[in-house]
């Protein structure tokens, strides 16, 4: 008999797989599970955002820590989170700082928001830790992105989700909430320097071009903020008034466009969509006052780690979509379907979800990833 230890996991189930089939595989993993958590990876994902869910950029980043977490705790995972609080030097320099650490993570989890980190991605190769993209691509030039474990060899790979597929789902169940009535829109994009910025802006547009009767009549960057659209909201209504459809890019600037417009002292109702997931959207989506909310992305780094895990295991993502991957992880609550939604999203409690389920450490088996709450919830959807 071949003599093997469980030091090198990844070594260890490739070579399980060339001798034995996978359901062999599977048992020989859930016999030795103890051994498999002996020594749990170690990821740190830095996270742009804050930590509480009290700031004005809204619930997103707490919520992703929260679901990250979630996802480890199944996967048993030590998983290490940092905040960079929306900000770009500090968001570097906790980067620089566990470039110095003499007992280096396994993986690092990294956002690139504003492209902060494209200068230092030379730095973190070079100090040899294998590094994993999450949510926003590797430069401003979203056209032509550069191939991971290439001119970075210690790039494992990218999941960004669909920002262009958000944007187009977002207004076409606007649109289509009129009922054929021609669809006059106020939009409130998160700034003009992120790719997920751009690119939901670049959905709206194409949504826009299948609606020939439907008009854009005034879009502004709202900062990923609740106070700019509440504020600007009131008087954009009055200078124009036939503005019946209100697009936000993300939860807060949905919320506070709402805000805004109860200020406005206008008849005439204006169905307002935004994009995240928040709680206070699944409220108001609850309430009757939003009309729609498209997330799930925020999910996206418990998802990696998932990846992540497989690739630790023997199971390279590469061979599900590549190294690079954009997918739609992006699905619409609307008021129509927010009940098959509420038991989760009213919750929060991401700990019940099975996520062992969604691993091909756990399920040999499993050729593709679903990564979607509906398809977890087995909703059908």
């Amino acid at each position: 008999m071949i003599g093997i230890t469980l030091d090198e996991p990844v070594q260890l189930n490739a070579l399980l797989r060339s001798f034995w089939p996978p359901a062999i595989v599977l048992l020989y993993l859930l016999c030795n599970s103890s051994a498999l958590m002996a020594n749990p990876m170690h990821v740190v994902f830095i996270n742009p955002g804050h930590a509480n869910l009290d700031n004005p950029t809204g619930h997103f980043w707490p919520e992703a820590s929260r679901f990250a977490h979630a996802v480890a705790e199944d996967l048993d995972i030590q998983l290490e989170i940092l905040h960079a609080e929306r900000n770009a030097f500090r968001l570097q320099a906790l980067v620089q700082d566990i470039l110095k650490r003499p007992q280096k993570p396994d993986y690092l989890l990294l956002v690139n928001e504003r492209f902060a980190l494209t200068p230092i991605f030379d730095a973190i190769d070079k100090a040899g830790i294998p590094f994993f993209l999450a949510y926003n691509h590797y430069n401003q030039t979203l056209h032509l992105q550069p191939k991971p474990r290439q001119t970075h060899k210690h790039w494992l790979g990218a999941l960004v989700p669909d920002n262009e597929f958000a944007g187009y789902q977002l207004a076409k169940k606007l649109i289509t909430s009129l009922k054929g009535e021609p669809a006059r829109l106020l939009a409130f994009s998160g700034d003009d320097v992120t790719s997920a910025s751009l690119l939901r802006v670049k959905g709206l547009k194409r949504a826009l071009q299948e609606h020939p009767s439907a008009k854009l009549q005034y879009i502004m960057p709202g900062e990923w903020r609740y106070d700019i659209p509440q504020q600007r909201t009131p008087g954009l209504l009055r200078r124009h008034p036939d503005i019946n459809l209100i697009w936000a890019a993300n939860g807060a600037m949905g919320l506070g466009a709402l805000k805004g417009s109860t200020q406005s002292l206008r008849l005439q109702k204006v169905n307002i969509a935004s994009i995240n997931w928040d709680q206070d959207e699944i409220t108001a989506l609850q309430n009757g006052d939003l009309y729609a909310s498209v997330g799930g992305h925020f999910m996206t780094a418990g998802w990696s780690l998932i990846m992540l895990y497989d690739y630790h295991h023997g199971r390279d993502f590469i061979d599900d979509g590549g190294s690079y991957q954009q997918r739609k992880i992006f699905e619409a609550v609307t008021r129509d379907n927010i009940q098959d939604y509420l038991p989760v999203l009213q919750t929060r409690q991401w700990q019940q979800l099975d996520y062992r389920g969604m691993s091909k450490t756990y399920n040999p088996e499993l050729k593709n990833y679903q990564f979607s709450l509906g398809k977890t919830l087995r909703l059908g959807y």
